[in-house]
């Protein structure tokens, strides 16, 4: 379901000490944005690049189209498979079909890729969809997807808010998103900024992910990924004394939901 990531932390302030990470660093600016072929599009294409292996070098464009020009949303995805570049290959090319049932997920129309074999390894992720209806007055393109057929990755959200990534009219201004779990992690707020008051309970909901190439592109882990029982999750709550002094106070994280 689209209504939340799998991932939440409804704590205070967190910060996160993260396993041990695998995945490379990657200068998201020097990225190759070139196409290698595309087909005739039918409306304004919509373009993402998503970089599908633990060093960010398979990358895999994703171009939402419209099978009629009137259509008020993208049921066409153009999925490059191969990593080549080649999006006019008869395989790339994925059509969602509208589903009223999905509509309270924010999920009416879902295209369905499937598994997506990384070129040159054994690398396989599992049940890789895009969903471009999101609930009202929630903005973006979503998606899901196991990552080697094990961790659930989604996204990407925004760092803070409701809204998931927007798809930009070019490539060279596309989003990039990196749904590795094994890459640094970081965090986002799920929901509104909270306000937090002093003398009062505040609940603020994190959600745990790798962080593409801007603000609306982190890629969230399920809740079976980080566990309080093995990993070292603490929350941290910084605030000022009455004199003005900074005081930190450092918890233990032992559950999340």
């Amino acid at each position: 379901m689209r209504s939340k990531p799998g991932f939440l932390l409804g704590l205070t302030l967190v910060a996160l000490f993260s396993p041990a990470v695998t995945g490379g660093e990657i200068d998201f600016s020097k990225i190759n944005r070139t196409i290698l072929k595309q087909p005739k599009y039918v409306a304004q294409p919509l373009y993402a690049l998503f970089l599908m292996d633990a060093k960010g070098s398979s990358h895999h464009w994703a171009v939402l189209d419209k099978s009629k020009i009137d259509l008020p949303y993208y049921d066409v995805l153009y999925f490059d498979l191969t990593g080549t570049g080649d999006l006019t290959l008869p395989s790339n090319r994925f059509v969602g079909k509208y589903d009223k049932k999905l509509e309270p997920a924010g999920m009416g129309l879902t295209i369905r890729v499937g598994d997506v074999h990384v070129p040159g390894t054994d690398l396989v992720h599992k049940n890789f969809l895009i969903s471009t209806t999101p609930k009202s007055n929630w903005k973006g393109i979503w998606f899901r997807m196991n990552w080697a057929g094990k961790t659930e990755m989604s996204g990407g959200y925004n760092r803070v808010g409701f809204d998931t990534t927007q798809y930009a009219r070019t490539p060279e201004t596309a989003p990039v998103l990196w749904p590795c779990p094994h890459a640094r992690l970081s965090f986002g707020v799920w929901g509104e900024r909270p306000l937090l008051a002093m003398g009062q309970p505040t609940q603020v909901n994190f959600i745990v992910g790798n962080c593409g190439s801007g603000p609306d592109t982190l890629c969230v882990v399920d809740e079976h990924f980080l566990m309080p029982e093995k990993d070292h999750l603490f929350a941290t709550l910084i605030a000022k004394d009455s004199n003005g002094r900074e005081v930190r106070h450092r918890t233990p994280i032992q559950r999340h939901c």
